[in-house]
């Protein structure tokens, strides 16, 4: 048991280091079966197949073929019987691992056709083409769990990436074919399993049962000990032609490319396959002279020159661990591109147009002319008529610049119209102009009582702006106005509401129409109970409910009406006088209760300064003369209670303090 525990921890130990630390080795055979430098890798090895067919002396070779991308280049082709062996010392094929091939098999060989050999040729478990039925097409048979996938599939004369990724975990390997999942296969027997200083053979056949080989272009392997992922396999699948034919950890990209102007930051970044921060590889820059402004190491990096032309950009990529080097040059078109103009005016009296000629410098030639950045010419002269023109140059690596140039004639061409105006729905206006032009054309012509009048008369149904253009000659000048049509005038009044009875209250009209209220007139009917029926806010005062109308005037005459409808309250109230003075002058000598709106009254007492009931009512416009019991009034101040009920039954209590003067 304990060496069972000790056998798993160290494994998996063994299986986190691995995870730990990617390998990828990576081969293109570019005339050599050596790792694509930088990466620190084995060289591959041919590899006789055992047992006792006929390998003949040679191996194979390298020879030009045509990938389907449409390049032709140089790929690995093995003998029948031999294969090539990948060492795996450094343990990338093992319980994890994708290896990828992009191959093309050429002959079949006979019933069988070994792919890869994970057992150093002792056993015949492995993967391979078989044939069925005598086609001539080939099926991919898990030896010795059978065929899998579609049967038959592959033929001999077409290119295909082959992905076999396993998962150490899971013990699920999968297989892909182009960018399609081929097939799933539970591998939890461990078969398709490689180990650290056991080789891997492609294309060689074990002694076990012999003769099982094949012929295949190769034109690019990868073995890895990572798992890769259906999105992994589309990204190599979409980008087949790069990765199969372009060795991507010394790539980088130029932009802008070409640049147009002077001086111009550039931007240069690493897009190669090194994860930044570049850990074990360095990288060395040449700019040809360029200024860095910023940047180090992998980049990115900013970078700018003083003067145009090609610049030849440098990346030395070195892997620290073995010293193998990756060089990549790239170029870097820089335009200092510019023009000059020279003008020679026209005349609007008769008739003669402008001559504008456009110089072109620093750029590449040939050089293209335009004067609306769309239509381009080879010839750097145009005949124009007075307006403001964009001229654009384009040189042949299509950068472009661009100036503004006025053309003039000599002329003393004048137009001006009415300022922008106002008008109600139906009313019009006239466009006097003042020009000393001699002929005239007005835009849009809705409206228009003539359109090529100097000075016609505007009726638009909706705001609306028009352009004159004014004529002699070549000439034209070009003034607007624009006519604000008020369809319906929008009023703004105060709500209807509930006002309490007699207190004043403030109207309010405006109108978006009458940005300033002192431009229009106003009219309040009726104008009872109003303190200025002309303002655009009177003061109602009211006894009984009203509905006042406001009509309102703009100064161009529009007009528009609004009602308001006041509710007045009537609410129940009692005060009590302060004071009162039972002295016989006949003034001020009974304190009596000031009511409005009270239907009734409880009580109405009088209390002296002892407490005692001096005076009782429970009638209406009853009062206290100041007696008690038929003595005369006394100085000093009573206490006062009154009960009353409104007129719409709310009960009203109050009490207080009224002072008796003699």
């Amino acid at each position: 048991m304990h060496i069972k525990l000790l056998f798993i921890c160290c494994f998996s130990l063994f299986i986190h280091a691995v995870a730990a630390q990617k390998i990828s080795h990576t081969y293109r055979f570019y005339d050599n079966l050596e790792v694509a430098e930088p990466e620190c890798g084995p060289d591959l090895q041919p590899a006789q197949a055992l047992g006792f067919c006929n390998a003949g002396s040679s191996p194979g070779g390298f020879i030009k073929d045509g990938l389907p991308c449409g390049v032709q280049r140089s790929v690995y082709h093995n003998a029948l019987n031999w294969g090539l062996s990948y060492p795996n010392t450094e343990g990338a094929i093992t319980d994890n691992y994708t290896i990828q091939m992009y191959v093309k098999v050429t002959d079949w060989g006979k019933t069988w056709t070994r792919i890869i050999d994970f057992s150093n040729g002792v056993d015949d478990v492995g993967i391979y083409f078989k044939d069925i039925d005598g086609s001539n097409d080939r099926c991919m048979d898990f030896y010795p769990t059978g065929i899998a996938g579609n049967c038959p599939f592959f033929n001999n004369d077409e290119y295909y990436l082959l992905t076999f990724t396993r998962n150490g975990q899971s013990k699920i390997m999968e297989v892909y074919v182009n960018n399609i999942l081929f097939v799933t296969f539970n591998d939890v027997d461990r078969l398709y399993v490689g180990k650290a200083g056991t080789p891997i053979y492609i294309f060689r056949d074990d002694e076990f049962v012999t003769c099982e080989s094949g012929e295949a272009n190769f034109a690019y392997i990868n073995f890895s000990n990572e798992i890769s992922s259906q999105a992994d396999v589309n990204k190599v699948y979409s980008e087949l032609c790069f990765v199969a034919n372009i060795n991507p950890y010394a790539d980088f990209s130029i932009s802008p490319n070409p640049s147009c102007g002077i001086p111009q930051n550039i931007d240069i970044k690493y897009t190669g396959n090194i994860p930044a921060p570049g850990t074990g590889y360095t990288f060395a820059w040449d700019w040809d002279g360029g200024k860095v402004v910023s940047g180090s190491g992998m980049g990115p990096y900013v970078v700018t020159w003083d003067n145009g032309g090609t610049k030849n950009i440098t990346l030395t990529v070195t892997n620290s661990a073995c010293g193998n080097v990756l060089v990549n040059r790239k170029q870097a078109i820089i335009s200092d591109l510019n023009m000059t103009t020279s003008l020679l005016a026209g005349s609007c009296d008769d008739n003669t147009e402008a001559t504008l000629t456009v110089s072109a410098a620093a750029g590449l030639a040939p050089y293209q002319y335009s004067i609306d950045s769309i239509n381009y010419q080879a010839d750097n002269t145009f005949k124009l008529t007075p307006a403001v023109y964009k001229v654009f140059v384009k040189d042949a690596n299509n950068c472009t610049v661009q100036k503004e140039v006025k053309v003039e004639f000599e002329n003393d061409l004048t137009v001006s119209t009415i300022s922008d105006a106002s008008i109600c729905v139906g009313q019009t206006v006239n466009l006097t102009t003042n020009s000393n032009a001699q002929q005239f054309s007005w835009s849009p012509q809705t409206g228009l009582d003539n359109p090529n009048s100097k000075d016609p008369v505007a009726s638009p149904n909706v705001t609306t702006q028009y352009i004159v253009t004014a004529g002699q000659g070549n000439c034209t000048q070009q003034d607007t106005v624009t006519i604000t049509v008020v369809t319906a005038m929008e009023l703004a009044v105060t709500p209807d509401t509930t006002v309490s009875y007699n207190v004043p209250f403030q109207l309010a009209v405006s109108s978006p129409q009458i940005p300033n209220a002192a431009d229009g007139t106003y009219l309040w009917s009726p104008p009872e109970g109003l303190n200025n029926p002309a303002s655009p806010n009177p003061i109602a005062t009211l006894q009984e409910d009203q509905t006042y109308t406001v009509n309102v005037t703009t100064a161009s005459g529009c007009t528009g009406s609004a009602s308001v409808n006041l509710h007045v309250t009537r609410t129940g109230n009692i005060s009590m006088p302060t004071a009162f003075t039972p002295d016989g002058d006949g003034k001020n000598e009974v304190l009596t209760p000031v009511v409005f709106s009270i239907a009734s009254l409880s009580y109405f007492k009088v209390y002296n300064r002892w407490g005692e009931v001096v005076f009782y009512t429970n009638q209406l416009g009853q009062g206290w003369d100041g007696s008690f019991k038929g003595s005369k009034p006394i100085g000093g101040y009573y206490v006062w209670e009154i009960e009353g009920t409104a007129e719409d039954g709310k009960k009203i209590r109050k009490k207080g303090s009224v002072l008796l003067i003699r």
